[in-house]
């Protein structure tokens, strides 16, 4: 049965986004300090941050004699404390069980902020969508969510562009961590994932396709991405998400919760059977945010099942029926939904 959070938690989360609705570019480095030298008898001010990867970086403020210089060094002084502000009250919330992404995921979602996707109707999908909306519903993690891939979904192939002519994978470069493009696996096909060069985080771009996975153009992202069946069932009902960071809440675009759930019980019947621990996640998933909507507003999830296409009757019953042996400790209202789920295809 779905655990929520207590008010107090739940009030902290509140002001925490409200205050991220207001943010203009959302810094990728960390906080900073002073720095003062001494060049020929004269002191200077430099701002230090790290980058990514413990890059340092010394930006200058100005001469220590410049009554410009304290007002300046006053404002950055004055943002570090803000941001350590917002870093002490994530680590209150990760504690507590709210959904709090790695350093490098979080960096990587801002960077995408920063370039205007989100506001453009890019959508923050996988396991970074689904911390984000159990945040959102106040809902309590039973161990915080890991995960390596970071989803991003288009609903228009044409619609995203990122000013300046840039690409895609120099935002993803602005983080500071060294992304390259993935070789696909036919390679007469151009890439759609970027991953971190010695790491495991890796970037996907999806549209709405078939099954048979084909490769989309995105020219304003001067990138492509490849066509998911069903896709369009999930992005199409999304709303406004916050994903945590260490130091970073990041506003980004979600899909509906019940659809998000409904359509990970889809999922786990397209991945092959060698995929058994990926299947089990989405099976997993599915029962969390269905158990969680329920709760908190069923309404959602009948108008979520009401919206399924015809062709995903058949695997959605089939995903219930496997997620039913598994739900003894969910409530009842989610055990009847999933039976409900299961006659689909009758």
């Amino acid at each position: 049965m779905a655990s929520f959070h207590p008010i107090v938690l739940q009030t902290l989360y509140a002001s925490l986004i409200e205050a991220a609705q207001s943010q203009g570019a959302i810094a990728l480095q960390t906080p900073g300090t002073v720095v003062r030298k001494m060049v020929k008898g004269q002191e200077y001010v430099y701002w230090r941050s790290y980058v990514s990867g413990g890059r340092r970086s010394d930006e200058y403020v100005g001469a220590s004699s410049d009554p410009l210089t304290a007002q300046a060094l006053e404002e950055r002084v004055l943002k570090g404390a803000e941001v350590k502000q917002i870093a002490d009250s994530v680590k209150t919330l990760r504690l507590a069980g709210f959904a709090v992404a790695d350093n490098s995921s979080a960096l990587t979602i801002a960077s995408m902020y920063n370039a205007g996707i989100f506001r453009q109707g890019g959508v923050l999908v996988g396991s970074h969508a689904f911390g984000a909306l159990l945040n959102g519903l106040g809902a309590k993690l039973a161990v915080n969510y890991h995960t390596d891939d970071i989803d991003i979904g288009a609903p228009d192939p044409i619609a995203l562009a990122i000013p300046d002519e840039r690409s895609f994978l120099e935002v993803l470069q602005d983080t500071g961590i060294p992304f390259l493009e993935v070789p696909a696996l036919d390679h007469r096909r151009p890439p759609t994932s970027y991953k971190q060069r010695g790491a495991l985080l890796q970037v996907d771009l999806l549209v709405a396709g078939t099954e048979a996975y084909e490769t989309k153009p995105l020219p304003g992202l001067k990138a492509h991405a490849t066509g998911l069946p069903f896709f369009e069932y999930l992005i199409d009902h999304v709303g406004p998400g916050f994903v945590l960071g260490r130091d970073h809440v990041i506003p980004v675009q979600v899909p509906n919760p019940a659809r998000f759930a409904l359509h990970k019980l889809i999922v786990s019947t397209l991945r092959p059977a060698a995929f058994g621990v990926k299947i089990q996640k989405d099976q997993q998933q599915a029962l969390v945010m269905l158990d969680a909507v329920l709760a908190q507003n069923p309404v959602w999830v009948s108008d979520a099942i009401e919206a399924l296409p015809e062709t995903a009757h058949r695997r959605v019953a089939e995903a219930a029926r496997q997620v039913l042996g598994a739900a003894k400790q969910a409530s009842d209202i989610t055990r009847d939904t999933l039976d409900e789920l299961s006659l689909l295809a009758s």
